[in-house]
């Protein structure tokens, strides 16, 4: 490291590094009590934060098993590729699953928005870019940018995450995690935060009960596998007619194994509103509008 970037440590003072006399210090102890009068520990622990990504980036290649039926990137594959790239970036930055496991803690998907102006077709690259935007002691609020080959913003992606107690499923809090100021990115996603989505009712719900597929992990059921459940109630003339311009869903309670749940729509001037429940309990709650092709 060049002295230039060493002094970025800042030990107190300018130029108030430890002396190799310092070092020779007849027992480790001696010389943790000299760098702690130097605050050494302490900035060092910044120094760190701010040499870490902020933003972290990964390219993709959509391959026609990929594809659905219009050949573009269906919303399941997108919301997979973001929960992929959000837990790659968390591990680079030491508040992963590999950093939890010891503590029984775990992150999970609360809220996801999407906004998409196009979709990546077959044999396209596209790349996604995340960054978090802030946290707080119940949840973290992470972005994303989806890009085309060229570079060019194709959409954006808005999620909120909770850290839950992998031994009795409760919201945990963040306040056991590690986490630095200086990972705060202030790069910007123009689109607007999740409005609180409406209680739905319809008259011929469609009924559904999850399977072994359709469970995670946590033995919780999978965030796409919801999505999946709510894509296939468009038909196939819905989709080669119109495409999602945004998506919204929030998950509010856990569904597991064996649940027999029912699937609620209601649509109004082409947003179709949806709630998944088990009995009178509220599951999800999400809403989908389209645009003509």
């Amino acid at each position: 490291m060049k002295r230039g970037n060493f002094e970025a440590l800042s030990l107190g003072k300018p130029n108030a590094h430890p002396t190799l006399s310092d070092v020779r210090c007849s027992n480790a102890s001696k010389l943790v009590q000299k760098l702690a009068e130097h605050n050494f520990f302490t900035n060092f622990v910044v120094y760190l934060a701010s040499i870490m990504e902020k933003e972290y980036k990964k390219s993709y290649f959509l391959i026609p098993g990929e594809a659905n039926a219009q050949q573009e990137m269906p919303l399941t594959l997108l919301a997979t590729k973001i929960i992929e790239i959000a837990t790659e970036h968390a591990n680079t930055l030491n508040i992963g699953h590999a950093s939890m496991v010891d503590k029984n803690l775990g992150w999970v998907l609360s809220r996801l928005t999407v906004e998409m102006r196009h979709w990546p077709k077959v044999n396209e690259h596209y790349t996604i870019i995340t960054w978090i935007e802030s946290w707080n002691k119940h949840f973290s609020e992470r972005n994303f940018e989806i890009q085309n080959a060229q570079g060019e913003t194709i959409g954006y992606a808005r999620t909120v995450w909770m850290v839950i107690n992998t031994v009795t499923h409760e919201n945990a809090g963040t306040t056991e995690l590690c986490l630095q100021d200086g990972l705060i990115s202030d790069r910007e996603c123009p689109i607007a935060k999740q409005a609180k989505l409406k209680i739905v009712e319809c008259d011929n719900p469609v009924n559904y009960t999850f399977t072994y597929t359709d469970i995670d992990f946590y033995r919780h059921v999978n965030t796409v596998k919801y999505i999946a459940l709510l894509v296939n109630q468009f038909t196939m003339d819905d989709s080669d007619r119109c495409s999602l311009s945004r998506f919204e869903i929030a998950f509010m309670s856990k569904g597991k194994y064996g649940d027999q749940v029912q699937v609620m729509r209601q649509t109004v001037d082409g947003v179709s509103s949806f709630a998944i429940r088990h009995g009178e309990r509220p599951l999800v709650r999400a809403r989908f509008a389209l645009r003509p092709r």
